[in-house]
């Protein structure tokens, strides 16, 4: 049944209505406060049920972040969304007191179009990496090309090398000879060659003839050696020489019997060093100023005696050097000291009196002695103007010991009997011992000596009468 005295009202309110006539019905009526309090009790329920109001619109800038990822930040959407046009507010009171600060607004900063990183325009950047592109590739291509032309050889004049490998050479001294001969260009690449093939399991000592003609073949022609044909050519299977170990050079030997002796033991033959000493390259030594070259013999006195490791079909180059470099290594400080003390005389008169001082000693204890004889009579030119040295006469006989008194007068410039002073270059070549002695000559009266059989040893006097009667002596013995 419908209720007509309040029509249009929810039924949701009609509780009320029932709720305030079962009030008015009852004996009790309600006081004062209680229907006060039922009257806020009924409108707080009336205030949760009512739907909220609605809200007006926020102003201020659109800062949907999602929506910008989604459609992007087109000018047009920043006109509508970052600046809409706020509703006029009241302006506050101005503010002596504090100074409001300016507000910053957050947002990304606008990028002009057709630029790129640091405002450089994208097409010159991209000319520029281009052009960095461009220089480093043809950089890395002549670094390769260059690699590449020393591996293979490429542009290498072909040319005969002897090269020497010792036992103590590391790949750097193999990589530094390679370089030295004109063989490669880059001993480092070399050596990362020799590292990644295992080269040095290959390389063996010897002496290597490279890009030598066979002369059994009258079209042969000279090749160039790459990397693979070098380690190659210095392995075993490669015509390595054979070494000739431990040859002795006797002290005061001369020239003509160390060249023979090297040529008994086929290290070279006699002609190519009497030529190569006479008109071949040396390496500059210090020693040999003053020493005209032409003469088969001109080294004579400064190919050092000594023991040496030498090759079948050795180099007459480097034959000849490794036995001055011994003179140069034995020549020490304190024989150069004594050299320049020694006042009137030059490292080439020292040397031939060392010479003369090899052959004629009979043993090293008299060297010293022998020596003070020659300078005696050398600083008493006036009393003594010969000599009188034997040795120099065999010197220039060719070696003949058994001298006559024919002998004595033999037309030659090294006859000290004939000639005054020193003999024109060294006979021998004098031990270290004997070039000591001339250096430093013992401090005597002697101006005579002569061999005595019986003692193996010279005597010495001081006068010529005293020098007679031990020779008449030696008649009467025998």
């Amino acid at each position: 049944m419908e209720d007509n005295k309040n029509p249009g009202r929810p039924d949701d309110d009609r509780w009320l209505d029932d709720l305030l006539s079962d009030a008015e019905e009852t004996d009790s009526p309600l006081t004062a406060d209680e229907a006060l309090d039922l009257e806020k009790i009924i409108q707080e329920t009336l205030d949760e049920q009512r739907p909220p109001k609605p809200q007006p619109p926020t102003t201020g800038r659109f800062l949907d972040d999602e929506f910008r990822d989604t459609f992007g930040e087109g000018e047009e959407l920043d006109q509508i969304f970052d600046d809409p046009t706020p509703p006029a507010e009241p302006s506050p009171a101005p503010n002596t007191a504090e100074k409001e600060e300016p507000v910053v607004e957050k947002g990304r900063p606008k990028r002009k179009s057709g630029y790129g990183l640091l405002g450089i325009p994208h097409l010159l950047a991209t000319a520029v990496w281009l052009a960095i592109i461009v220089v480093i590739g043809v950089t890395i291509g002549r670094m390769a090309w260059l690699c590449a032309s020393d591996v293979l050889a490429f542009g290498r004049e072909p040319k005969t090398v002897t090269l020497t490998i010792e036992a103590s050479d590391t790949i750097e001294d193999i990589s530094s000879k390679l370089k030295e001969a004109g063989l490669i260009q880059y001993p480092g690449l070399f050596k990362i060659y020799s590292d990644l093939s295992n080269a040095m399991e290959d390389i063996k000592p010897g002496t290597y003839e490279l890009n030598k003609l066979d002369p059994a073949d009258p079209d042969a022609q000279l090749i160039v050696y790459d990397y693979m044909a070098l380690v190659s050519a210095m392995s075993p299977h490669a015509s390595a020489k054979k070494i000739v170990e431990d040859l002795r050079i006797p002290e005061g030997y001369t020239c003509a019997q160390i060249f023979q002796l090297l040529e008994e033991h086929n290290v070279c033959t006699a002609a190519e060093l009497e030529a190569y000493a006479a008109r071949g390259v040396l390496d500059d030594y210090w020693f040999l100023d003053g020493v005209h070259r032409g003469d088969k013999y001109c080294l004579e006195g400064y190919l050092f005696p000594n023991t040496y490791d030498f090759y079948e079909n050795d180099e007459p180059e480097r034959v000849l050097e490794k036995m001055l470099d011994a003179f140069d290594a034995s020549f020490t400080d304190v024989m150069k000291q004594k050299l320049q003390a020694l006042k009137g005389y030059d490292i080439r008169q020292v040397i031939i009196i060392a010479s003369m001082i090899e052959k004629e000693t009979a043993n090293s204890l008299e060297s010293f002695t022998v020596s003070s004889v020659i300078y005696n009579r050398l600083n008493n030119a006036s009393k003594y103007p010969f000599l009188n040295i034997d040795a120099t006469i065999v010197y220039a006989l060719g070696g003949k010991t058994d001298l006559t008194a024919e002998d004595l007068k033999v037309d030659s410039p090294y006859n000290t009997y004939t000639n005054r002073g020193l003999p024109p270059g060294p006979i021998s070549n004098p031990s270290q011992n004997s070039i000591a002695a001339a250096l430093d000559p013992e401090d005597t009266d002697y101006y005579f000596y002569a061999f005595d059989p019986s003692k193996q040893a010279h005597h010495f006097s001081k006068t010529y009468e005293d020098h007679i009667d031990f020779l008449n002596k030696l008649k009467g013995d025998q």
